[in-house]
């Protein structure tokens, strides 16, 4: 994810705080894939539709789930339970595992994507 931000910063000139918190735990290939592809998707939304000056990433190992949390002070989304192609890939990748996304926003005020999805760990590295 670090690698992730580092670029995303340098393309889009907008602030990103990057946090993890709880007790790292190798996750299955499925699983980091998945963190990984909904991460850059909802970056990649903030950079093409909020109009944000500062956004952050959270990665929280909480034991038996793994939460990714991106929020942005944007333009927000006016339907956010709308179908559009970024979001329903990302619900899709997160259902494809037994995850789900939610997501908060008010217009003018920004947004927040929420992943939960089981923290099925891999081989220790």
């Amino acid at each position: 994810m670090t690698t992730l931000a580092r670029n995303w910063i340098q393309s889009t000139g907008v602030d990103l705080h990057v946090e993890v918190t709880g007790d790292r735990v190798p996750l299955s290939p499925a699983i980091e894939v998945t963190l990984f592809r909904v991460a850059q998707e909802a970056l990649a939304n903030v950079a093409k539709h909020a109009g944000a000056t500062r956004a952050g990433l959270t990665l929280s190992y909480t034991g038996a789930i793994v939460l990714l949390d991106i929020r942005d002070n944007g333009t927000g989304i006016h339907n956010p339970n709308g179908e559009g192609f970024g979001l329903s890939s990302m619900r899709q990748r997160l259902r494809g595992v037994g995850g789900s996304l939610e997501i908060e926003s008010t217009p003018g005020e920004g947004t927040a994507v929420s992943a939960t999805i089981p923290a099925l760990q891999g081989n220790p590295r």
